[in-house]
Formats: structure tokens, C-alpha cells, sequence
């Protein structure tokens, strides 16, 4: 009787095993899956009280992308800023010091302030902005295997800046003037505004036709510090003057280094994806997985 139940047991414990020991003659051995990689946290600083608040990189991300481009443009083009912002993120973390703790400023979106600004079309424009943010996950541009310097603004006013005339270095050799024709026609290309003053000069100008060098009297500065102190739309300007005040007439949008904004939603309207996009704008940089730079920096 013992050995009937023996055989029986068998029997049994053949057809349990009997799929798994396929599965292993087909496939192979089974294979755990990885541990699930913990999200990164960042330390930022809020925008409405300066408190110190630790928040996921991807939340803070999608926070900063919601609030520098809108989203009624493009996906490609939203994707192209979030590989923008996500860049400018790591090449931050890259460039910490050991030892210093690493803050970020940058001013980004919380969801009640996404709500507050698009109010009923927050389901459309979140589930778009965090379809941007996913599907270029992980992907960086990086130059030299180091995360790249990417500006962007607005709009030009109908051609990208070189770094090298703008910011007076070689640094960043895929920072080449690049032609913005969609631009010159864009809604607010150009924009009025009257200052206090008058003898103001232009003096240097750079081959894109914005502002390198202003004098008024003793005093000189450089363009983009001009443009700050008066809050203009942009660093290409001209000057008139006009019953003992200075009227400056601005054209685009931002500082025009880097991705303008308004081309690169030209560009996606023509049928061009985000990768295409950024090489346009970045030639000479590389999109890779965050990974690859981390373990290279290391």
C-alpha cells in the first residue's frame, strides 16, 4: 500500500514540475527580476516662501517643464524642453561639490499652481506634460560625456546667438548661430517699451544683431545687463529718443542662445521629432541615458 502512494506521489509531483522544467529547457534558467531603482530626490527651495522642500527629481522636472513652456504646443516640441530641463538638472547634480549641499532655485509648478493656470484643461495638459516627460525618460544631452549647456528662450529675433561672440568663450563649440526664420513673424517679435533717460549708445553688437556692449555717459554694460536692469523682452534692441525719455524697441523674446522655443515648434508642425529638433539646435551633443553619464562621472 506505502509503495502505491508512493508511486502516486510521483506521479504528481511530475506533472507540477513538469511546465517549469520546460519553460527552463526552452528558455533558460529563471532570472529574478532587479530591485527597483528608489527615485531621486532633489532639494529645492520653494518659489512662494524660500522654504526648503525634498521632492522627487521627476515631480520637480515635470514642475519646471509645466512652467517654462505651454502646452498647447507641440508634444515634440514639449519633448525637446524636457530633455532640456532634465539636462539642466544633472549637469547641476554633476557639477556639486563634495561635501556641498546641492539646492535647486529654478522656479517650477506645483500641481495647484498647474490647476490654478490651466484651470479646465488640466487633465489634458497634465496627462501631456507627463507624456513628455516619460517618453524621453532617462535622456540627457551630453557633450564630451558631460552633461551639455542648453539655453533656450522664446523666440529670436530670426537667428540662434554664438556662444562664442555672446558669452566670450570656446566652451561650448554646439552653440552655433543657426537660422530662426519662423521668428521674424511670430506674435510679439517685436515690443515697445519707454525708459528714463537719454544718451544711451550701442557700441558692440554681435554678428546675430544683439546687444554686446551699451554706453550712457561714463558708464558702459554689457547688453543682457541692460536688458535686465529695464526688464526688455530681449537682448536685440534699438534705441530712440523722444521728448527727454529713450524709447528701446526689442525683437524676440529671451536672451537667444540655445533652442528657440517658437522654431522649434515650427519644426514639429513640419513632421520632426524632439531628437531632431535638439540636434538642430545642439549640434555637436549626444542624447544618452542618465546611467551612462553617472557611471562615467563617478
Amino acid at each position: 500500500m506505502l509503495r502505491k502512494w508512493k508511486k502516486y506521489g510521483c506521479i504528481l509531483f511530475l506533472l507540477i514540475a513538469l511546465p517549469y522544467v520546460i519553460t527552463i529547457f526552452i528558455n533558460g534558467p529563471m532570472r529574478l527580476a532587479p530591485p527597483r531603482q528608489e527615485e531621486t530626490e532633489v532639494m529645492v527651495q520653494s518659489g512662494e516662501d524660500d522654504r526648503l522642500l525634498t521632492m522627487s527629481l521627476d515631480a520637480y522636472g515635470m514642475g519646471m517643464l509645466a512652467k517654462e513652456i505651454s502646452m498647447e504646443m507641440d508634444i515634440e516640441t514639449i519633448k525637446a524642453q524636457a530633455a532640456i530641463v532634465r539636462t539642466g538638472i544633472y549637469k547641476k547634480m554633476t557639477e556639486q561639490k563634495e561635501g556641498e549641499e546641492l539646492v535647486f532655485t529654478d522656479h517650477f509648478y506645483t500641481v495647484d499652481e498647474m490647476e490654478k493656470e490651466w484651470k479646465s484643461h488640466m487633465q489634458e495638459y497634465y496627462e501631456k506634460l507627463s507624456k513628455a516627460w516619460k517618453e524621453t525618460k532617462e535622456r540627457i544631452l551630453v557633450y564630451e560625456d558631460h552633461p551639455a549647456y542648453t539655453p533656450y528662450c522664446r523666440l529670436t529675433n530670426g537667428k540662434t546667438r554664438d556662444a562664442k561672440e555672446a558669452l566670450g568663450t570656446d566652451q561650448y563649440p554646439y552653440l552655433k548661430s543657426v537660422d530662426c526664420a519662423e521668428d521674424k513673424d511670430a506674435e510679439d517679435a517685436f515690443q515697445s517699451k519707454e525708459i528714463d533717460g537719454t544718451g544711451y549708445e550701442i557700441t558692440k553688437q554681435d554678428s546675430a544683431g544683439y546687444v554686446l556692449e551699451i554706453r550712457q555717459g561714463e558708464e558702459t554694460m554689457d547688453g543682457d545687463t541692460f536688458r535686465d536692469r529695464w526688464e526688455l523682452a530681449s537682448s536685440c534692441y534699438t534705441l530712440k529718443e523722444e521728448n527727454k525719455k529713450t524709447i528701446v524697441i526689442t525683437q524676440g523674446i529671451g536672451h537667444g542662445l540655445g533652442m528657440s522655443q517658437n522654431m522649434a515648434e515650427s519644426m514639429a508642425k513640419e513632421g520632426k521629432d524632439y531628437k531632431e529638433i535638439l540636434n538642430y539646435f545642439f549640434e555637436g551633443t549626444v542624447l544618452k541615458e542618465v546611467a551612462e553619464i553617472l557611471k562615467d562621472t563617478e
